[in-house]
């Protein structure tokens, strides 16, 4: 778990529970704790040792859950949404941690399609000096 210092935070209604940021993302709590573990979210203890998340932990537990749905890593979006602060209210660090998912994810999507070409065409099986050695006309010689 990754539990960090936020002086004076939890008075502040930017404070939520496990239960409640998991209603509010659309996950379950042990999918928060599961963000947590690998970074997407960190989490700090109130003076009555109770786990709480800042709002923001909503977004990033959204944009993560959309980003894995395309093949992007939680290391990944840990990693992109590293760069906003807890509670950063800048506009342009969001849309560019978003931007910056949406390239990868189109990426991956590119490579996916790429892919799935080749297995329609089968061209996979046809080239190379394993496809030589392989082809009928190959293997009516080898016996």
């Amino acid at each position: 778990m990754t539990t960090i210092e936020h002086p004076g935070l939890e008075a502040s209604h930017a404070s939520l529970t496990v239960g409640q940021l998991a209603r509010a993302a659309g996950v379950t709590p042990n999918a928060v704790r599961f963000y947590e573990r690998y970074g997407v979210i960190s989490g700090y203890r109130s003076s009555g040792n109770a786990r709480r998340f800042t709002v923001d932990a909503i977004c990033r537990v959204r944009l993560a859950l959309a980003a894995q749905r395309v093949g992007i890593t939680l290391k990944e979006s840990a990693d992109i949404l590293a760069g906003i602060p807890p509670l950063s209210p800048d506009l342009d660090r969001w849309a560019a941690a978003g931007e910056q998912l949406v390239r990868i994810g189109r990426d991956r999507i590119s490579r996916l399609q790429e892919t799935v070409n080749e297995l329609a065409t089968l061209e996979f099986l046809q080239s190379g000096p394993e496809a030589d050695r392989l082809r009928p006309a190959a293997l009516g010689k080898a016996g």
